[in-house]
């Protein structure tokens, strides 16, 4: 009898679970990580209509995925301790609130101000996100198609961001790129409610704010320095900006190796394949931001483009997105993770180096970006796969939030990088005559230079990842916490 009643419990531990989690947790995905890019085609109308300075439309970018970034560790605490149902909610709550504050901004102080706390709000949502996810699906093959949903879902949002935020600039108003969230939020904070199983927390644990506060104030602090360079490679602000923050994450790791439960799960950074993997979702992160960043005030100042036009010519690059992510469960079966890897670090090397001798037009710019788009889905799905293989059920929260929190800091520093180097480019190449259409071409052609450095880094990340997950002892062994 009891043979009996342990084999139908077996049965039901192993039945596969429903889809609508996913699908509720997967639009609030979708809408986070379209608010990474929406603004960047807006940022001309933005500046006019506030008006607001060329570092304020910076930080309007930056303050967003740098706080989304910074506090994923902090979102991941919170969904294990106070549950990750609770959590998912309270940053849904917090993400919608926020988008009304920007979408009534007054002046440029506001509207960063309410992308602060947008990123804070984010950053809660998306960590409880992926943790329930990975709570959910605990059947391999279900996992593997909730991962590779949750990867493009990720990649789909932040590349059609920049074409919606045309259309909604174009048809109606910029504000309208925030307030569009208003809806969308409390659709899925009902669906939350009716789809989301309560998910209670797996341990009573310190929530550590402390430790959140000096991560962010370090990761702020270096972006700060990064985008002060822009007025010159002496400027003592900046260095000084940088030093501090150096000093402050340095500090936050030596407390984190002290603590006998940390923020910060450092025994999976000692993992090979873990590491690896953050490193090369930074270096994706970095590259997808940026790219359609660059293409838009390519398209818009070198070539005089709408709005609307500049979406739309953003377009093929999140529909190669989107074909790639159709296909990429097939591709990771027969490439493998890392086989599957190195082609998508290859198309966006490729891209990426095509934009960088220049932008000869606008076919051929978007014929590269095309190129880059396809090669996103194939970075960001087996990397999340090969680092979320590491994470156990009692560190989901925390185990993703690092991976995400290696994500968005990529897109945070690489905004500030690229931005930084576009606008003194521009600058210096006004100053000795040049026009602003092909100083901004050349501009827009150093950013892209920047990016194919990044993607080379990439392809050796990749190169090792592949040999390491080609020896399944090497890919799966875990050293004890």
């Amino acid at each position: 009898m009891t043979e009996a009643i342990s084999e139908v419990e077996t049965e039901q531990q192993q039945a596969p679970a429903p889809w609508t989690p996913m699908a509720v947790v997967g639009v609030a995905q979708l809408m986070v990580m379209l608010d990474s890019t929406v603004v960047n085609v807006a940022l001309p109308s933005i500046g006019a209509d506030l008006p607001a300075g060329p570092s304020a439309l910076q930080w309007t970018i930056s303050a967003y995925v740098l706080m989304y970034g910074s506090l994923l560790l902090f979102g991941g605490r919170v969904a294990d301790v106070l549950g990750r149902r609770r959590s998912f909610l309270a940053g849904l709550t917090l993400f919608t609130a926020a988008s009304v504050l920007c979408g009534v901004a007054s002046n440029e102080e506001l509207l960063v101000t309410g992308r602060v706390v947008q990123g804070l709000g984010a950053s809660l949502l998306s960590a409880a996100a992926l943790s329930i996810v990975l709570a959910v699906y605990q059947l391999p093959q279900q996992r593997k198609i909730a991962l590779t949903a949750w990867s493009g879902l990720g990649v789909l949002g932040a590349t059609i961001g920049v074409v919606l935020g045309g259309v909604i600039v174009t048809a109606v108003s910029w504000r309208w790129a925030f307030l569009i969230n208003v809806p969308v939020g409390v659709a899925a904070f009902a669906g939350a409610l009716r789809a989301l199983p309560p998910l209670s927390a797996t341990t009573i644990r310190p929530l550590r704010i402390p430790t959140a506060a000096l991560a962010t104030a370090g990761l702020a602090g270096l972006s700060y320095g990064l985008i002060r360079l822009q007025d010159g490679l002496t400027t003592p602000a900046a260095w000084i900006s940088i030093g501090v923050a150096a000093v402050l994450l340095v500090t936050l790791t030596v407390v984190e190796l002290s603590e006998s439960d940390p923020l910060l799960p450092l025994h999976l950074l000692r993992i090979p394949t873990y590491w690896l993997a953050s490193v090369g979702l930074l270096l994706a992160a970095a590259v997808m931001i940026s790219s359609s960043y660059l293409a838009s005030i390519y398209f818009q100042r070198a070539h005089d483009m709408s709005a609307l036009a500049a979406g739309l010519s953003l377009l093929p690059m999140g529909l190669a997105s989107l074909v790639v992510a159709l296909v990429v469960p097939k591709l990771v079966t027969k490439l493998g993770p890392g086989g599957l890897y190195i082609c998508g670090v290859a198309a966006q090397l490729i891209g990426a180096g095509v934009l960088a001798i220049g932008p000869s037009g606008v076919a051929v710019a978007v014929l590269a970006l095309a190129v880059i788009g396809a090669g996103l889905p194939s970075c960001f799905v087996p990397l999340y796969g090969i680092g979320t293989s590491h994470v156990r059920l009692q560190e989901s929260g925390v185990g993703s939030g690092l991976l995400n929190t290696f994500n968005q800091t990529g897109a945070a520093l690489g905004i500030a990088v690229i931005g930084t180097i576009l606008t003194t480019t521009t600058r210096d190449e006004i100053s000795a005559g040049a026009s602003v259409a092909n100083a901004t071409t050349t501009g827009v052609g150093h950013g892209f230079l920047a990016l194919g450095v990044c993607t080379v880094v990439a392809f050796v990340v990749a190169l090792v990842l592949r040999h390491l997950t080609r020896s399944p002892q090497s890919a799966t062994q875990q050293p004890q916490p």
